[in-house]
């Protein structure tokens, strides 16, 4: 067993990889997971509301038409009629918006309208800490504007009759009702959420692990001195791959015990059955990413080549499970794709696990274990070509090169 010992001291003097991939991507799943309100929101809605000044200085029909379009608004704050005051409400946050209607502005109004010229602008000014003033400028502009469609359709009507008119068009709203959302959501959520998030830490931890690990096995010295050592092949194979294998159950615990201790009200509702199928699914999964690691290793991948494929495959994988974005979401030719791949069977299986439950539910558990029996063909197609090239890699003069070894033996 002097390969398998060798493995294992390689593993603990590289510790650095498995910190960042396995411990700190687990964290952040950890966190996403938590960052989530799964409880029930409340159908409570109030519309926001500002404080507003308008200074008149034209006090015509068509400017107490404005002011009356603001009521429903927000609070009309008074405001004197001078600099320092307009500049102290204004900076102080005692109102959102600011509105100074010039003399004669209904005149110029009237005569833009007419002449089909456009609109004589107003003094305003909003609050620098907040955007409600954003939104009472708007109904200043809605009104306006029905008020100049008024004028032009109807040019011999009264101005109090038209501006009677734009009040009413500019309370018209349109009937909205609840709908009150029919699924529940539940701590389960939170911790299937956090299994599926996992296939990106899982398989990226484990690729780039496994891969630099068998890479460091597969360089030119270390190769010919197993070639003339009285270990076969078979037997070197079997303890490298038991050391693999050893790391990954190290990840499975670790993955798996941070979500029963992160949600223990979950872990609860799902049951011992459902607990025992999600472990069982994880585990299956983790032997997809070993088997490609393992495959690297054999064909004497560098570091950067194994971290470009833990991550950039990770990431597409992930995607394309319906770990990041459901994909009920996403497109039939997306969802198409999907089952070819070993994510989407992964977190198929979670989901069913996870809702099984505590009885026997045949149903369930045959769709679980079909789940993990796809998985399985996935890394054994992988395990088996990695197997091929290994030993078809023992028979020519090169296998990999020194000068590419960036962990040395010791």
């Amino acid at each position: 067993m002097q390969v398998f010992k060798c493995t294992l001291k390689i593993i603990a003097r590289n510790k650095v990889f498995p910190l960042i991939y396995i411990v700190g991507l687990s964290f952040m799943g950890l966190f996403m997971s938590w960052s989530f309100d799964f409880e029930g929101q409340s159908s409570e809605f109030e519309s926001t509301k500002a404080n507003y000044a308008v200074i008149d200085r034209d006090q015509s029909q068509l400017s107490l038409g404005i002011i009356d379009s603001l009521e429903s608004c927000g609070q009309r704050i008074d405001v004197a009629d001078n600099t320092l005051a307009m500049q102290d409400a204004v900076a102080k946050g005692e109102i959102d918006y600011l509105l100074i209607i010039p003399s004669g502005y209904e005149q110029s109004f009237e005569d833009a309208v007419v002449s089909n010229e456009p609109l004589p602008r107003m003094d305003m000014v909003f609050s620098f800490s907040s955007l409600e003033g954003r939104f009472v400028d708007e109904q200043v502009q809605n009104y306006l504007g029905i008020m100049q469609t008024l004028m032009l359709a109807y040019p011999d009507a009264a101005l109090s009759q038209l501006t009677v008119d734009a009040q009413d068009a500019l309370t018209d709203s349109a009937h909205v009702t609840y709908i009150e959302s029919t699924s529940t959501l539940s701590a389960i959520d939170r911790f299937t959420f956090f299994l599926q998030w996992s296939t990106y830490s899982l398989f990226a931890g484990i690729v780039v692990c496994v891969g630099m690990l068998c890479t460091t096995f597969a360089r030119v010295d270390v190769r010919r001195r197993n070639l003339v050592s009285s270990l076969s092949f078979a037997a070197y194979s079997a303890q490298l791959m038991l050391s693999c294998f050893v790391f990954v159950l190290m990840t499975w615990v670790w993955t798996f015990a941070l979500a029963i201790i992160a949600f223990p009200t979950a872990a609860q509702q799902i049951g011992v059955l459902g607990l025992v199928w999600c472990a069982l699914s994880v585990l299956t999964f983790c032997l997809v990413p070993l088997a490609v690691g393992y495959l690297l290793g054999q064909i004497g991948a560098t570091d950067i080549i194994c971290n470009a494929v833990g991550n950039i495959v990770g990431m597409v994988l992930s995607f394309l499970g319906g770990a990041w974005v459901p994909l009920d979401l996403m497109a039939p030719e997306i969802t198409a794709i999907a089952h070819w791949f070993p994510c989407y069977w992964y977190n198929d299986a979670c989901l069913l696990s996870a809702h099984l439950s505590t009885g026997t539910d045949a149903t369930g558990v045959v769709s679980i274990v079909g789940d993990l029996g796809v998985l399985l063909l996935f890394a054994a197609a992988l395990f088996g070509v990695a197997l091929l090239i290994g030993r078809l890699r023992t028979q020519t003069m090169q296998a990999g090169g020194n000068g590419a070894a960036a962990v040395v033996v010791r």
